[in-house]
């Protein structure tokens, strides 16, 4: 868990994704021999959205969080990474929450699970998930951002929602009345 817990995604990376980088050779051809075709395209495609959120901004969002009275319960990080908002958590909130986390990439996914085994950690698209509205007391995350859409047949008809702007109508609705989201 140590070690798993160093990964930080692929975000700084884009290079080591590209054939024709010549100080990135090596490294590509070794992600070509370790990762299956799956999980290389979901490594490269993550480039865009794996961000590595300093555990300061962390800290500080989780004392905002505890500023508002909040003191535990259900706690919803999407497009979690690794769950380095997990991996933050003051203990006086873990120990009286239950921790649900939902990662795309496959690799980052798998280690969130390792790293926290109690945790419903699901390896999907936010838009394939089946939590019920109303659901989480906490949302938590540096979101996605991009110039680009997802496909939800939920959120479709609200108009053409931006990655970002997705993630925050949906956590809307996917936490109850007077709870808190607190992303960057």
């Amino acid at each position: 868990q140590y070690i798993l817990a160093k990964y930080i995604g692929w975000g700084g990376l884009a290079n080591v994704f590209n054939p024709k980088s010549p100080n990135w050779t090596n490294e590509y051809q070794e992600l070509q021999t370790l990762l299956t075709e799956e999980e290389y395209n979901a490594a490269m495609e993550s480039v865009l959205n794996a961000h590595y959120t300093q555990p300061l901004v962390i800290e500080k969002i989780y004392d905002a969080v505890e500023n508002l009275g909040f003191t535990g319960g259900n706690i919803l990080e999407p497009s979690m990474g690794t769950g380095n908002f997990f991996g933050k958590m003051p203990e006086n909130l873990k120990e009286k929450s239950k921790l649900y986390g939902v990662e795309l990439d496959s690799i980052s996914g798998r280690i969130a699970q390792k790293l926290y085994p109690s945790a419903n950690v699901q390896i999907k698209g936010y838009e394939e998930t089946g939590f019920l509205d109303n659901t989480f007391d906490l949302a938590v995350r540096n979101v996605p951002f991009g110039d680009y859409g997802i496909n939800d047949k939920k959120y479709n008809n609200r108009g053409s929602f931006l990655i970002h702007d997705y993630f925050f109508a949906k956590t809307i609705d996917q936490v109850r009345p007077g709870g808190v989201i607190d992303f960057v």
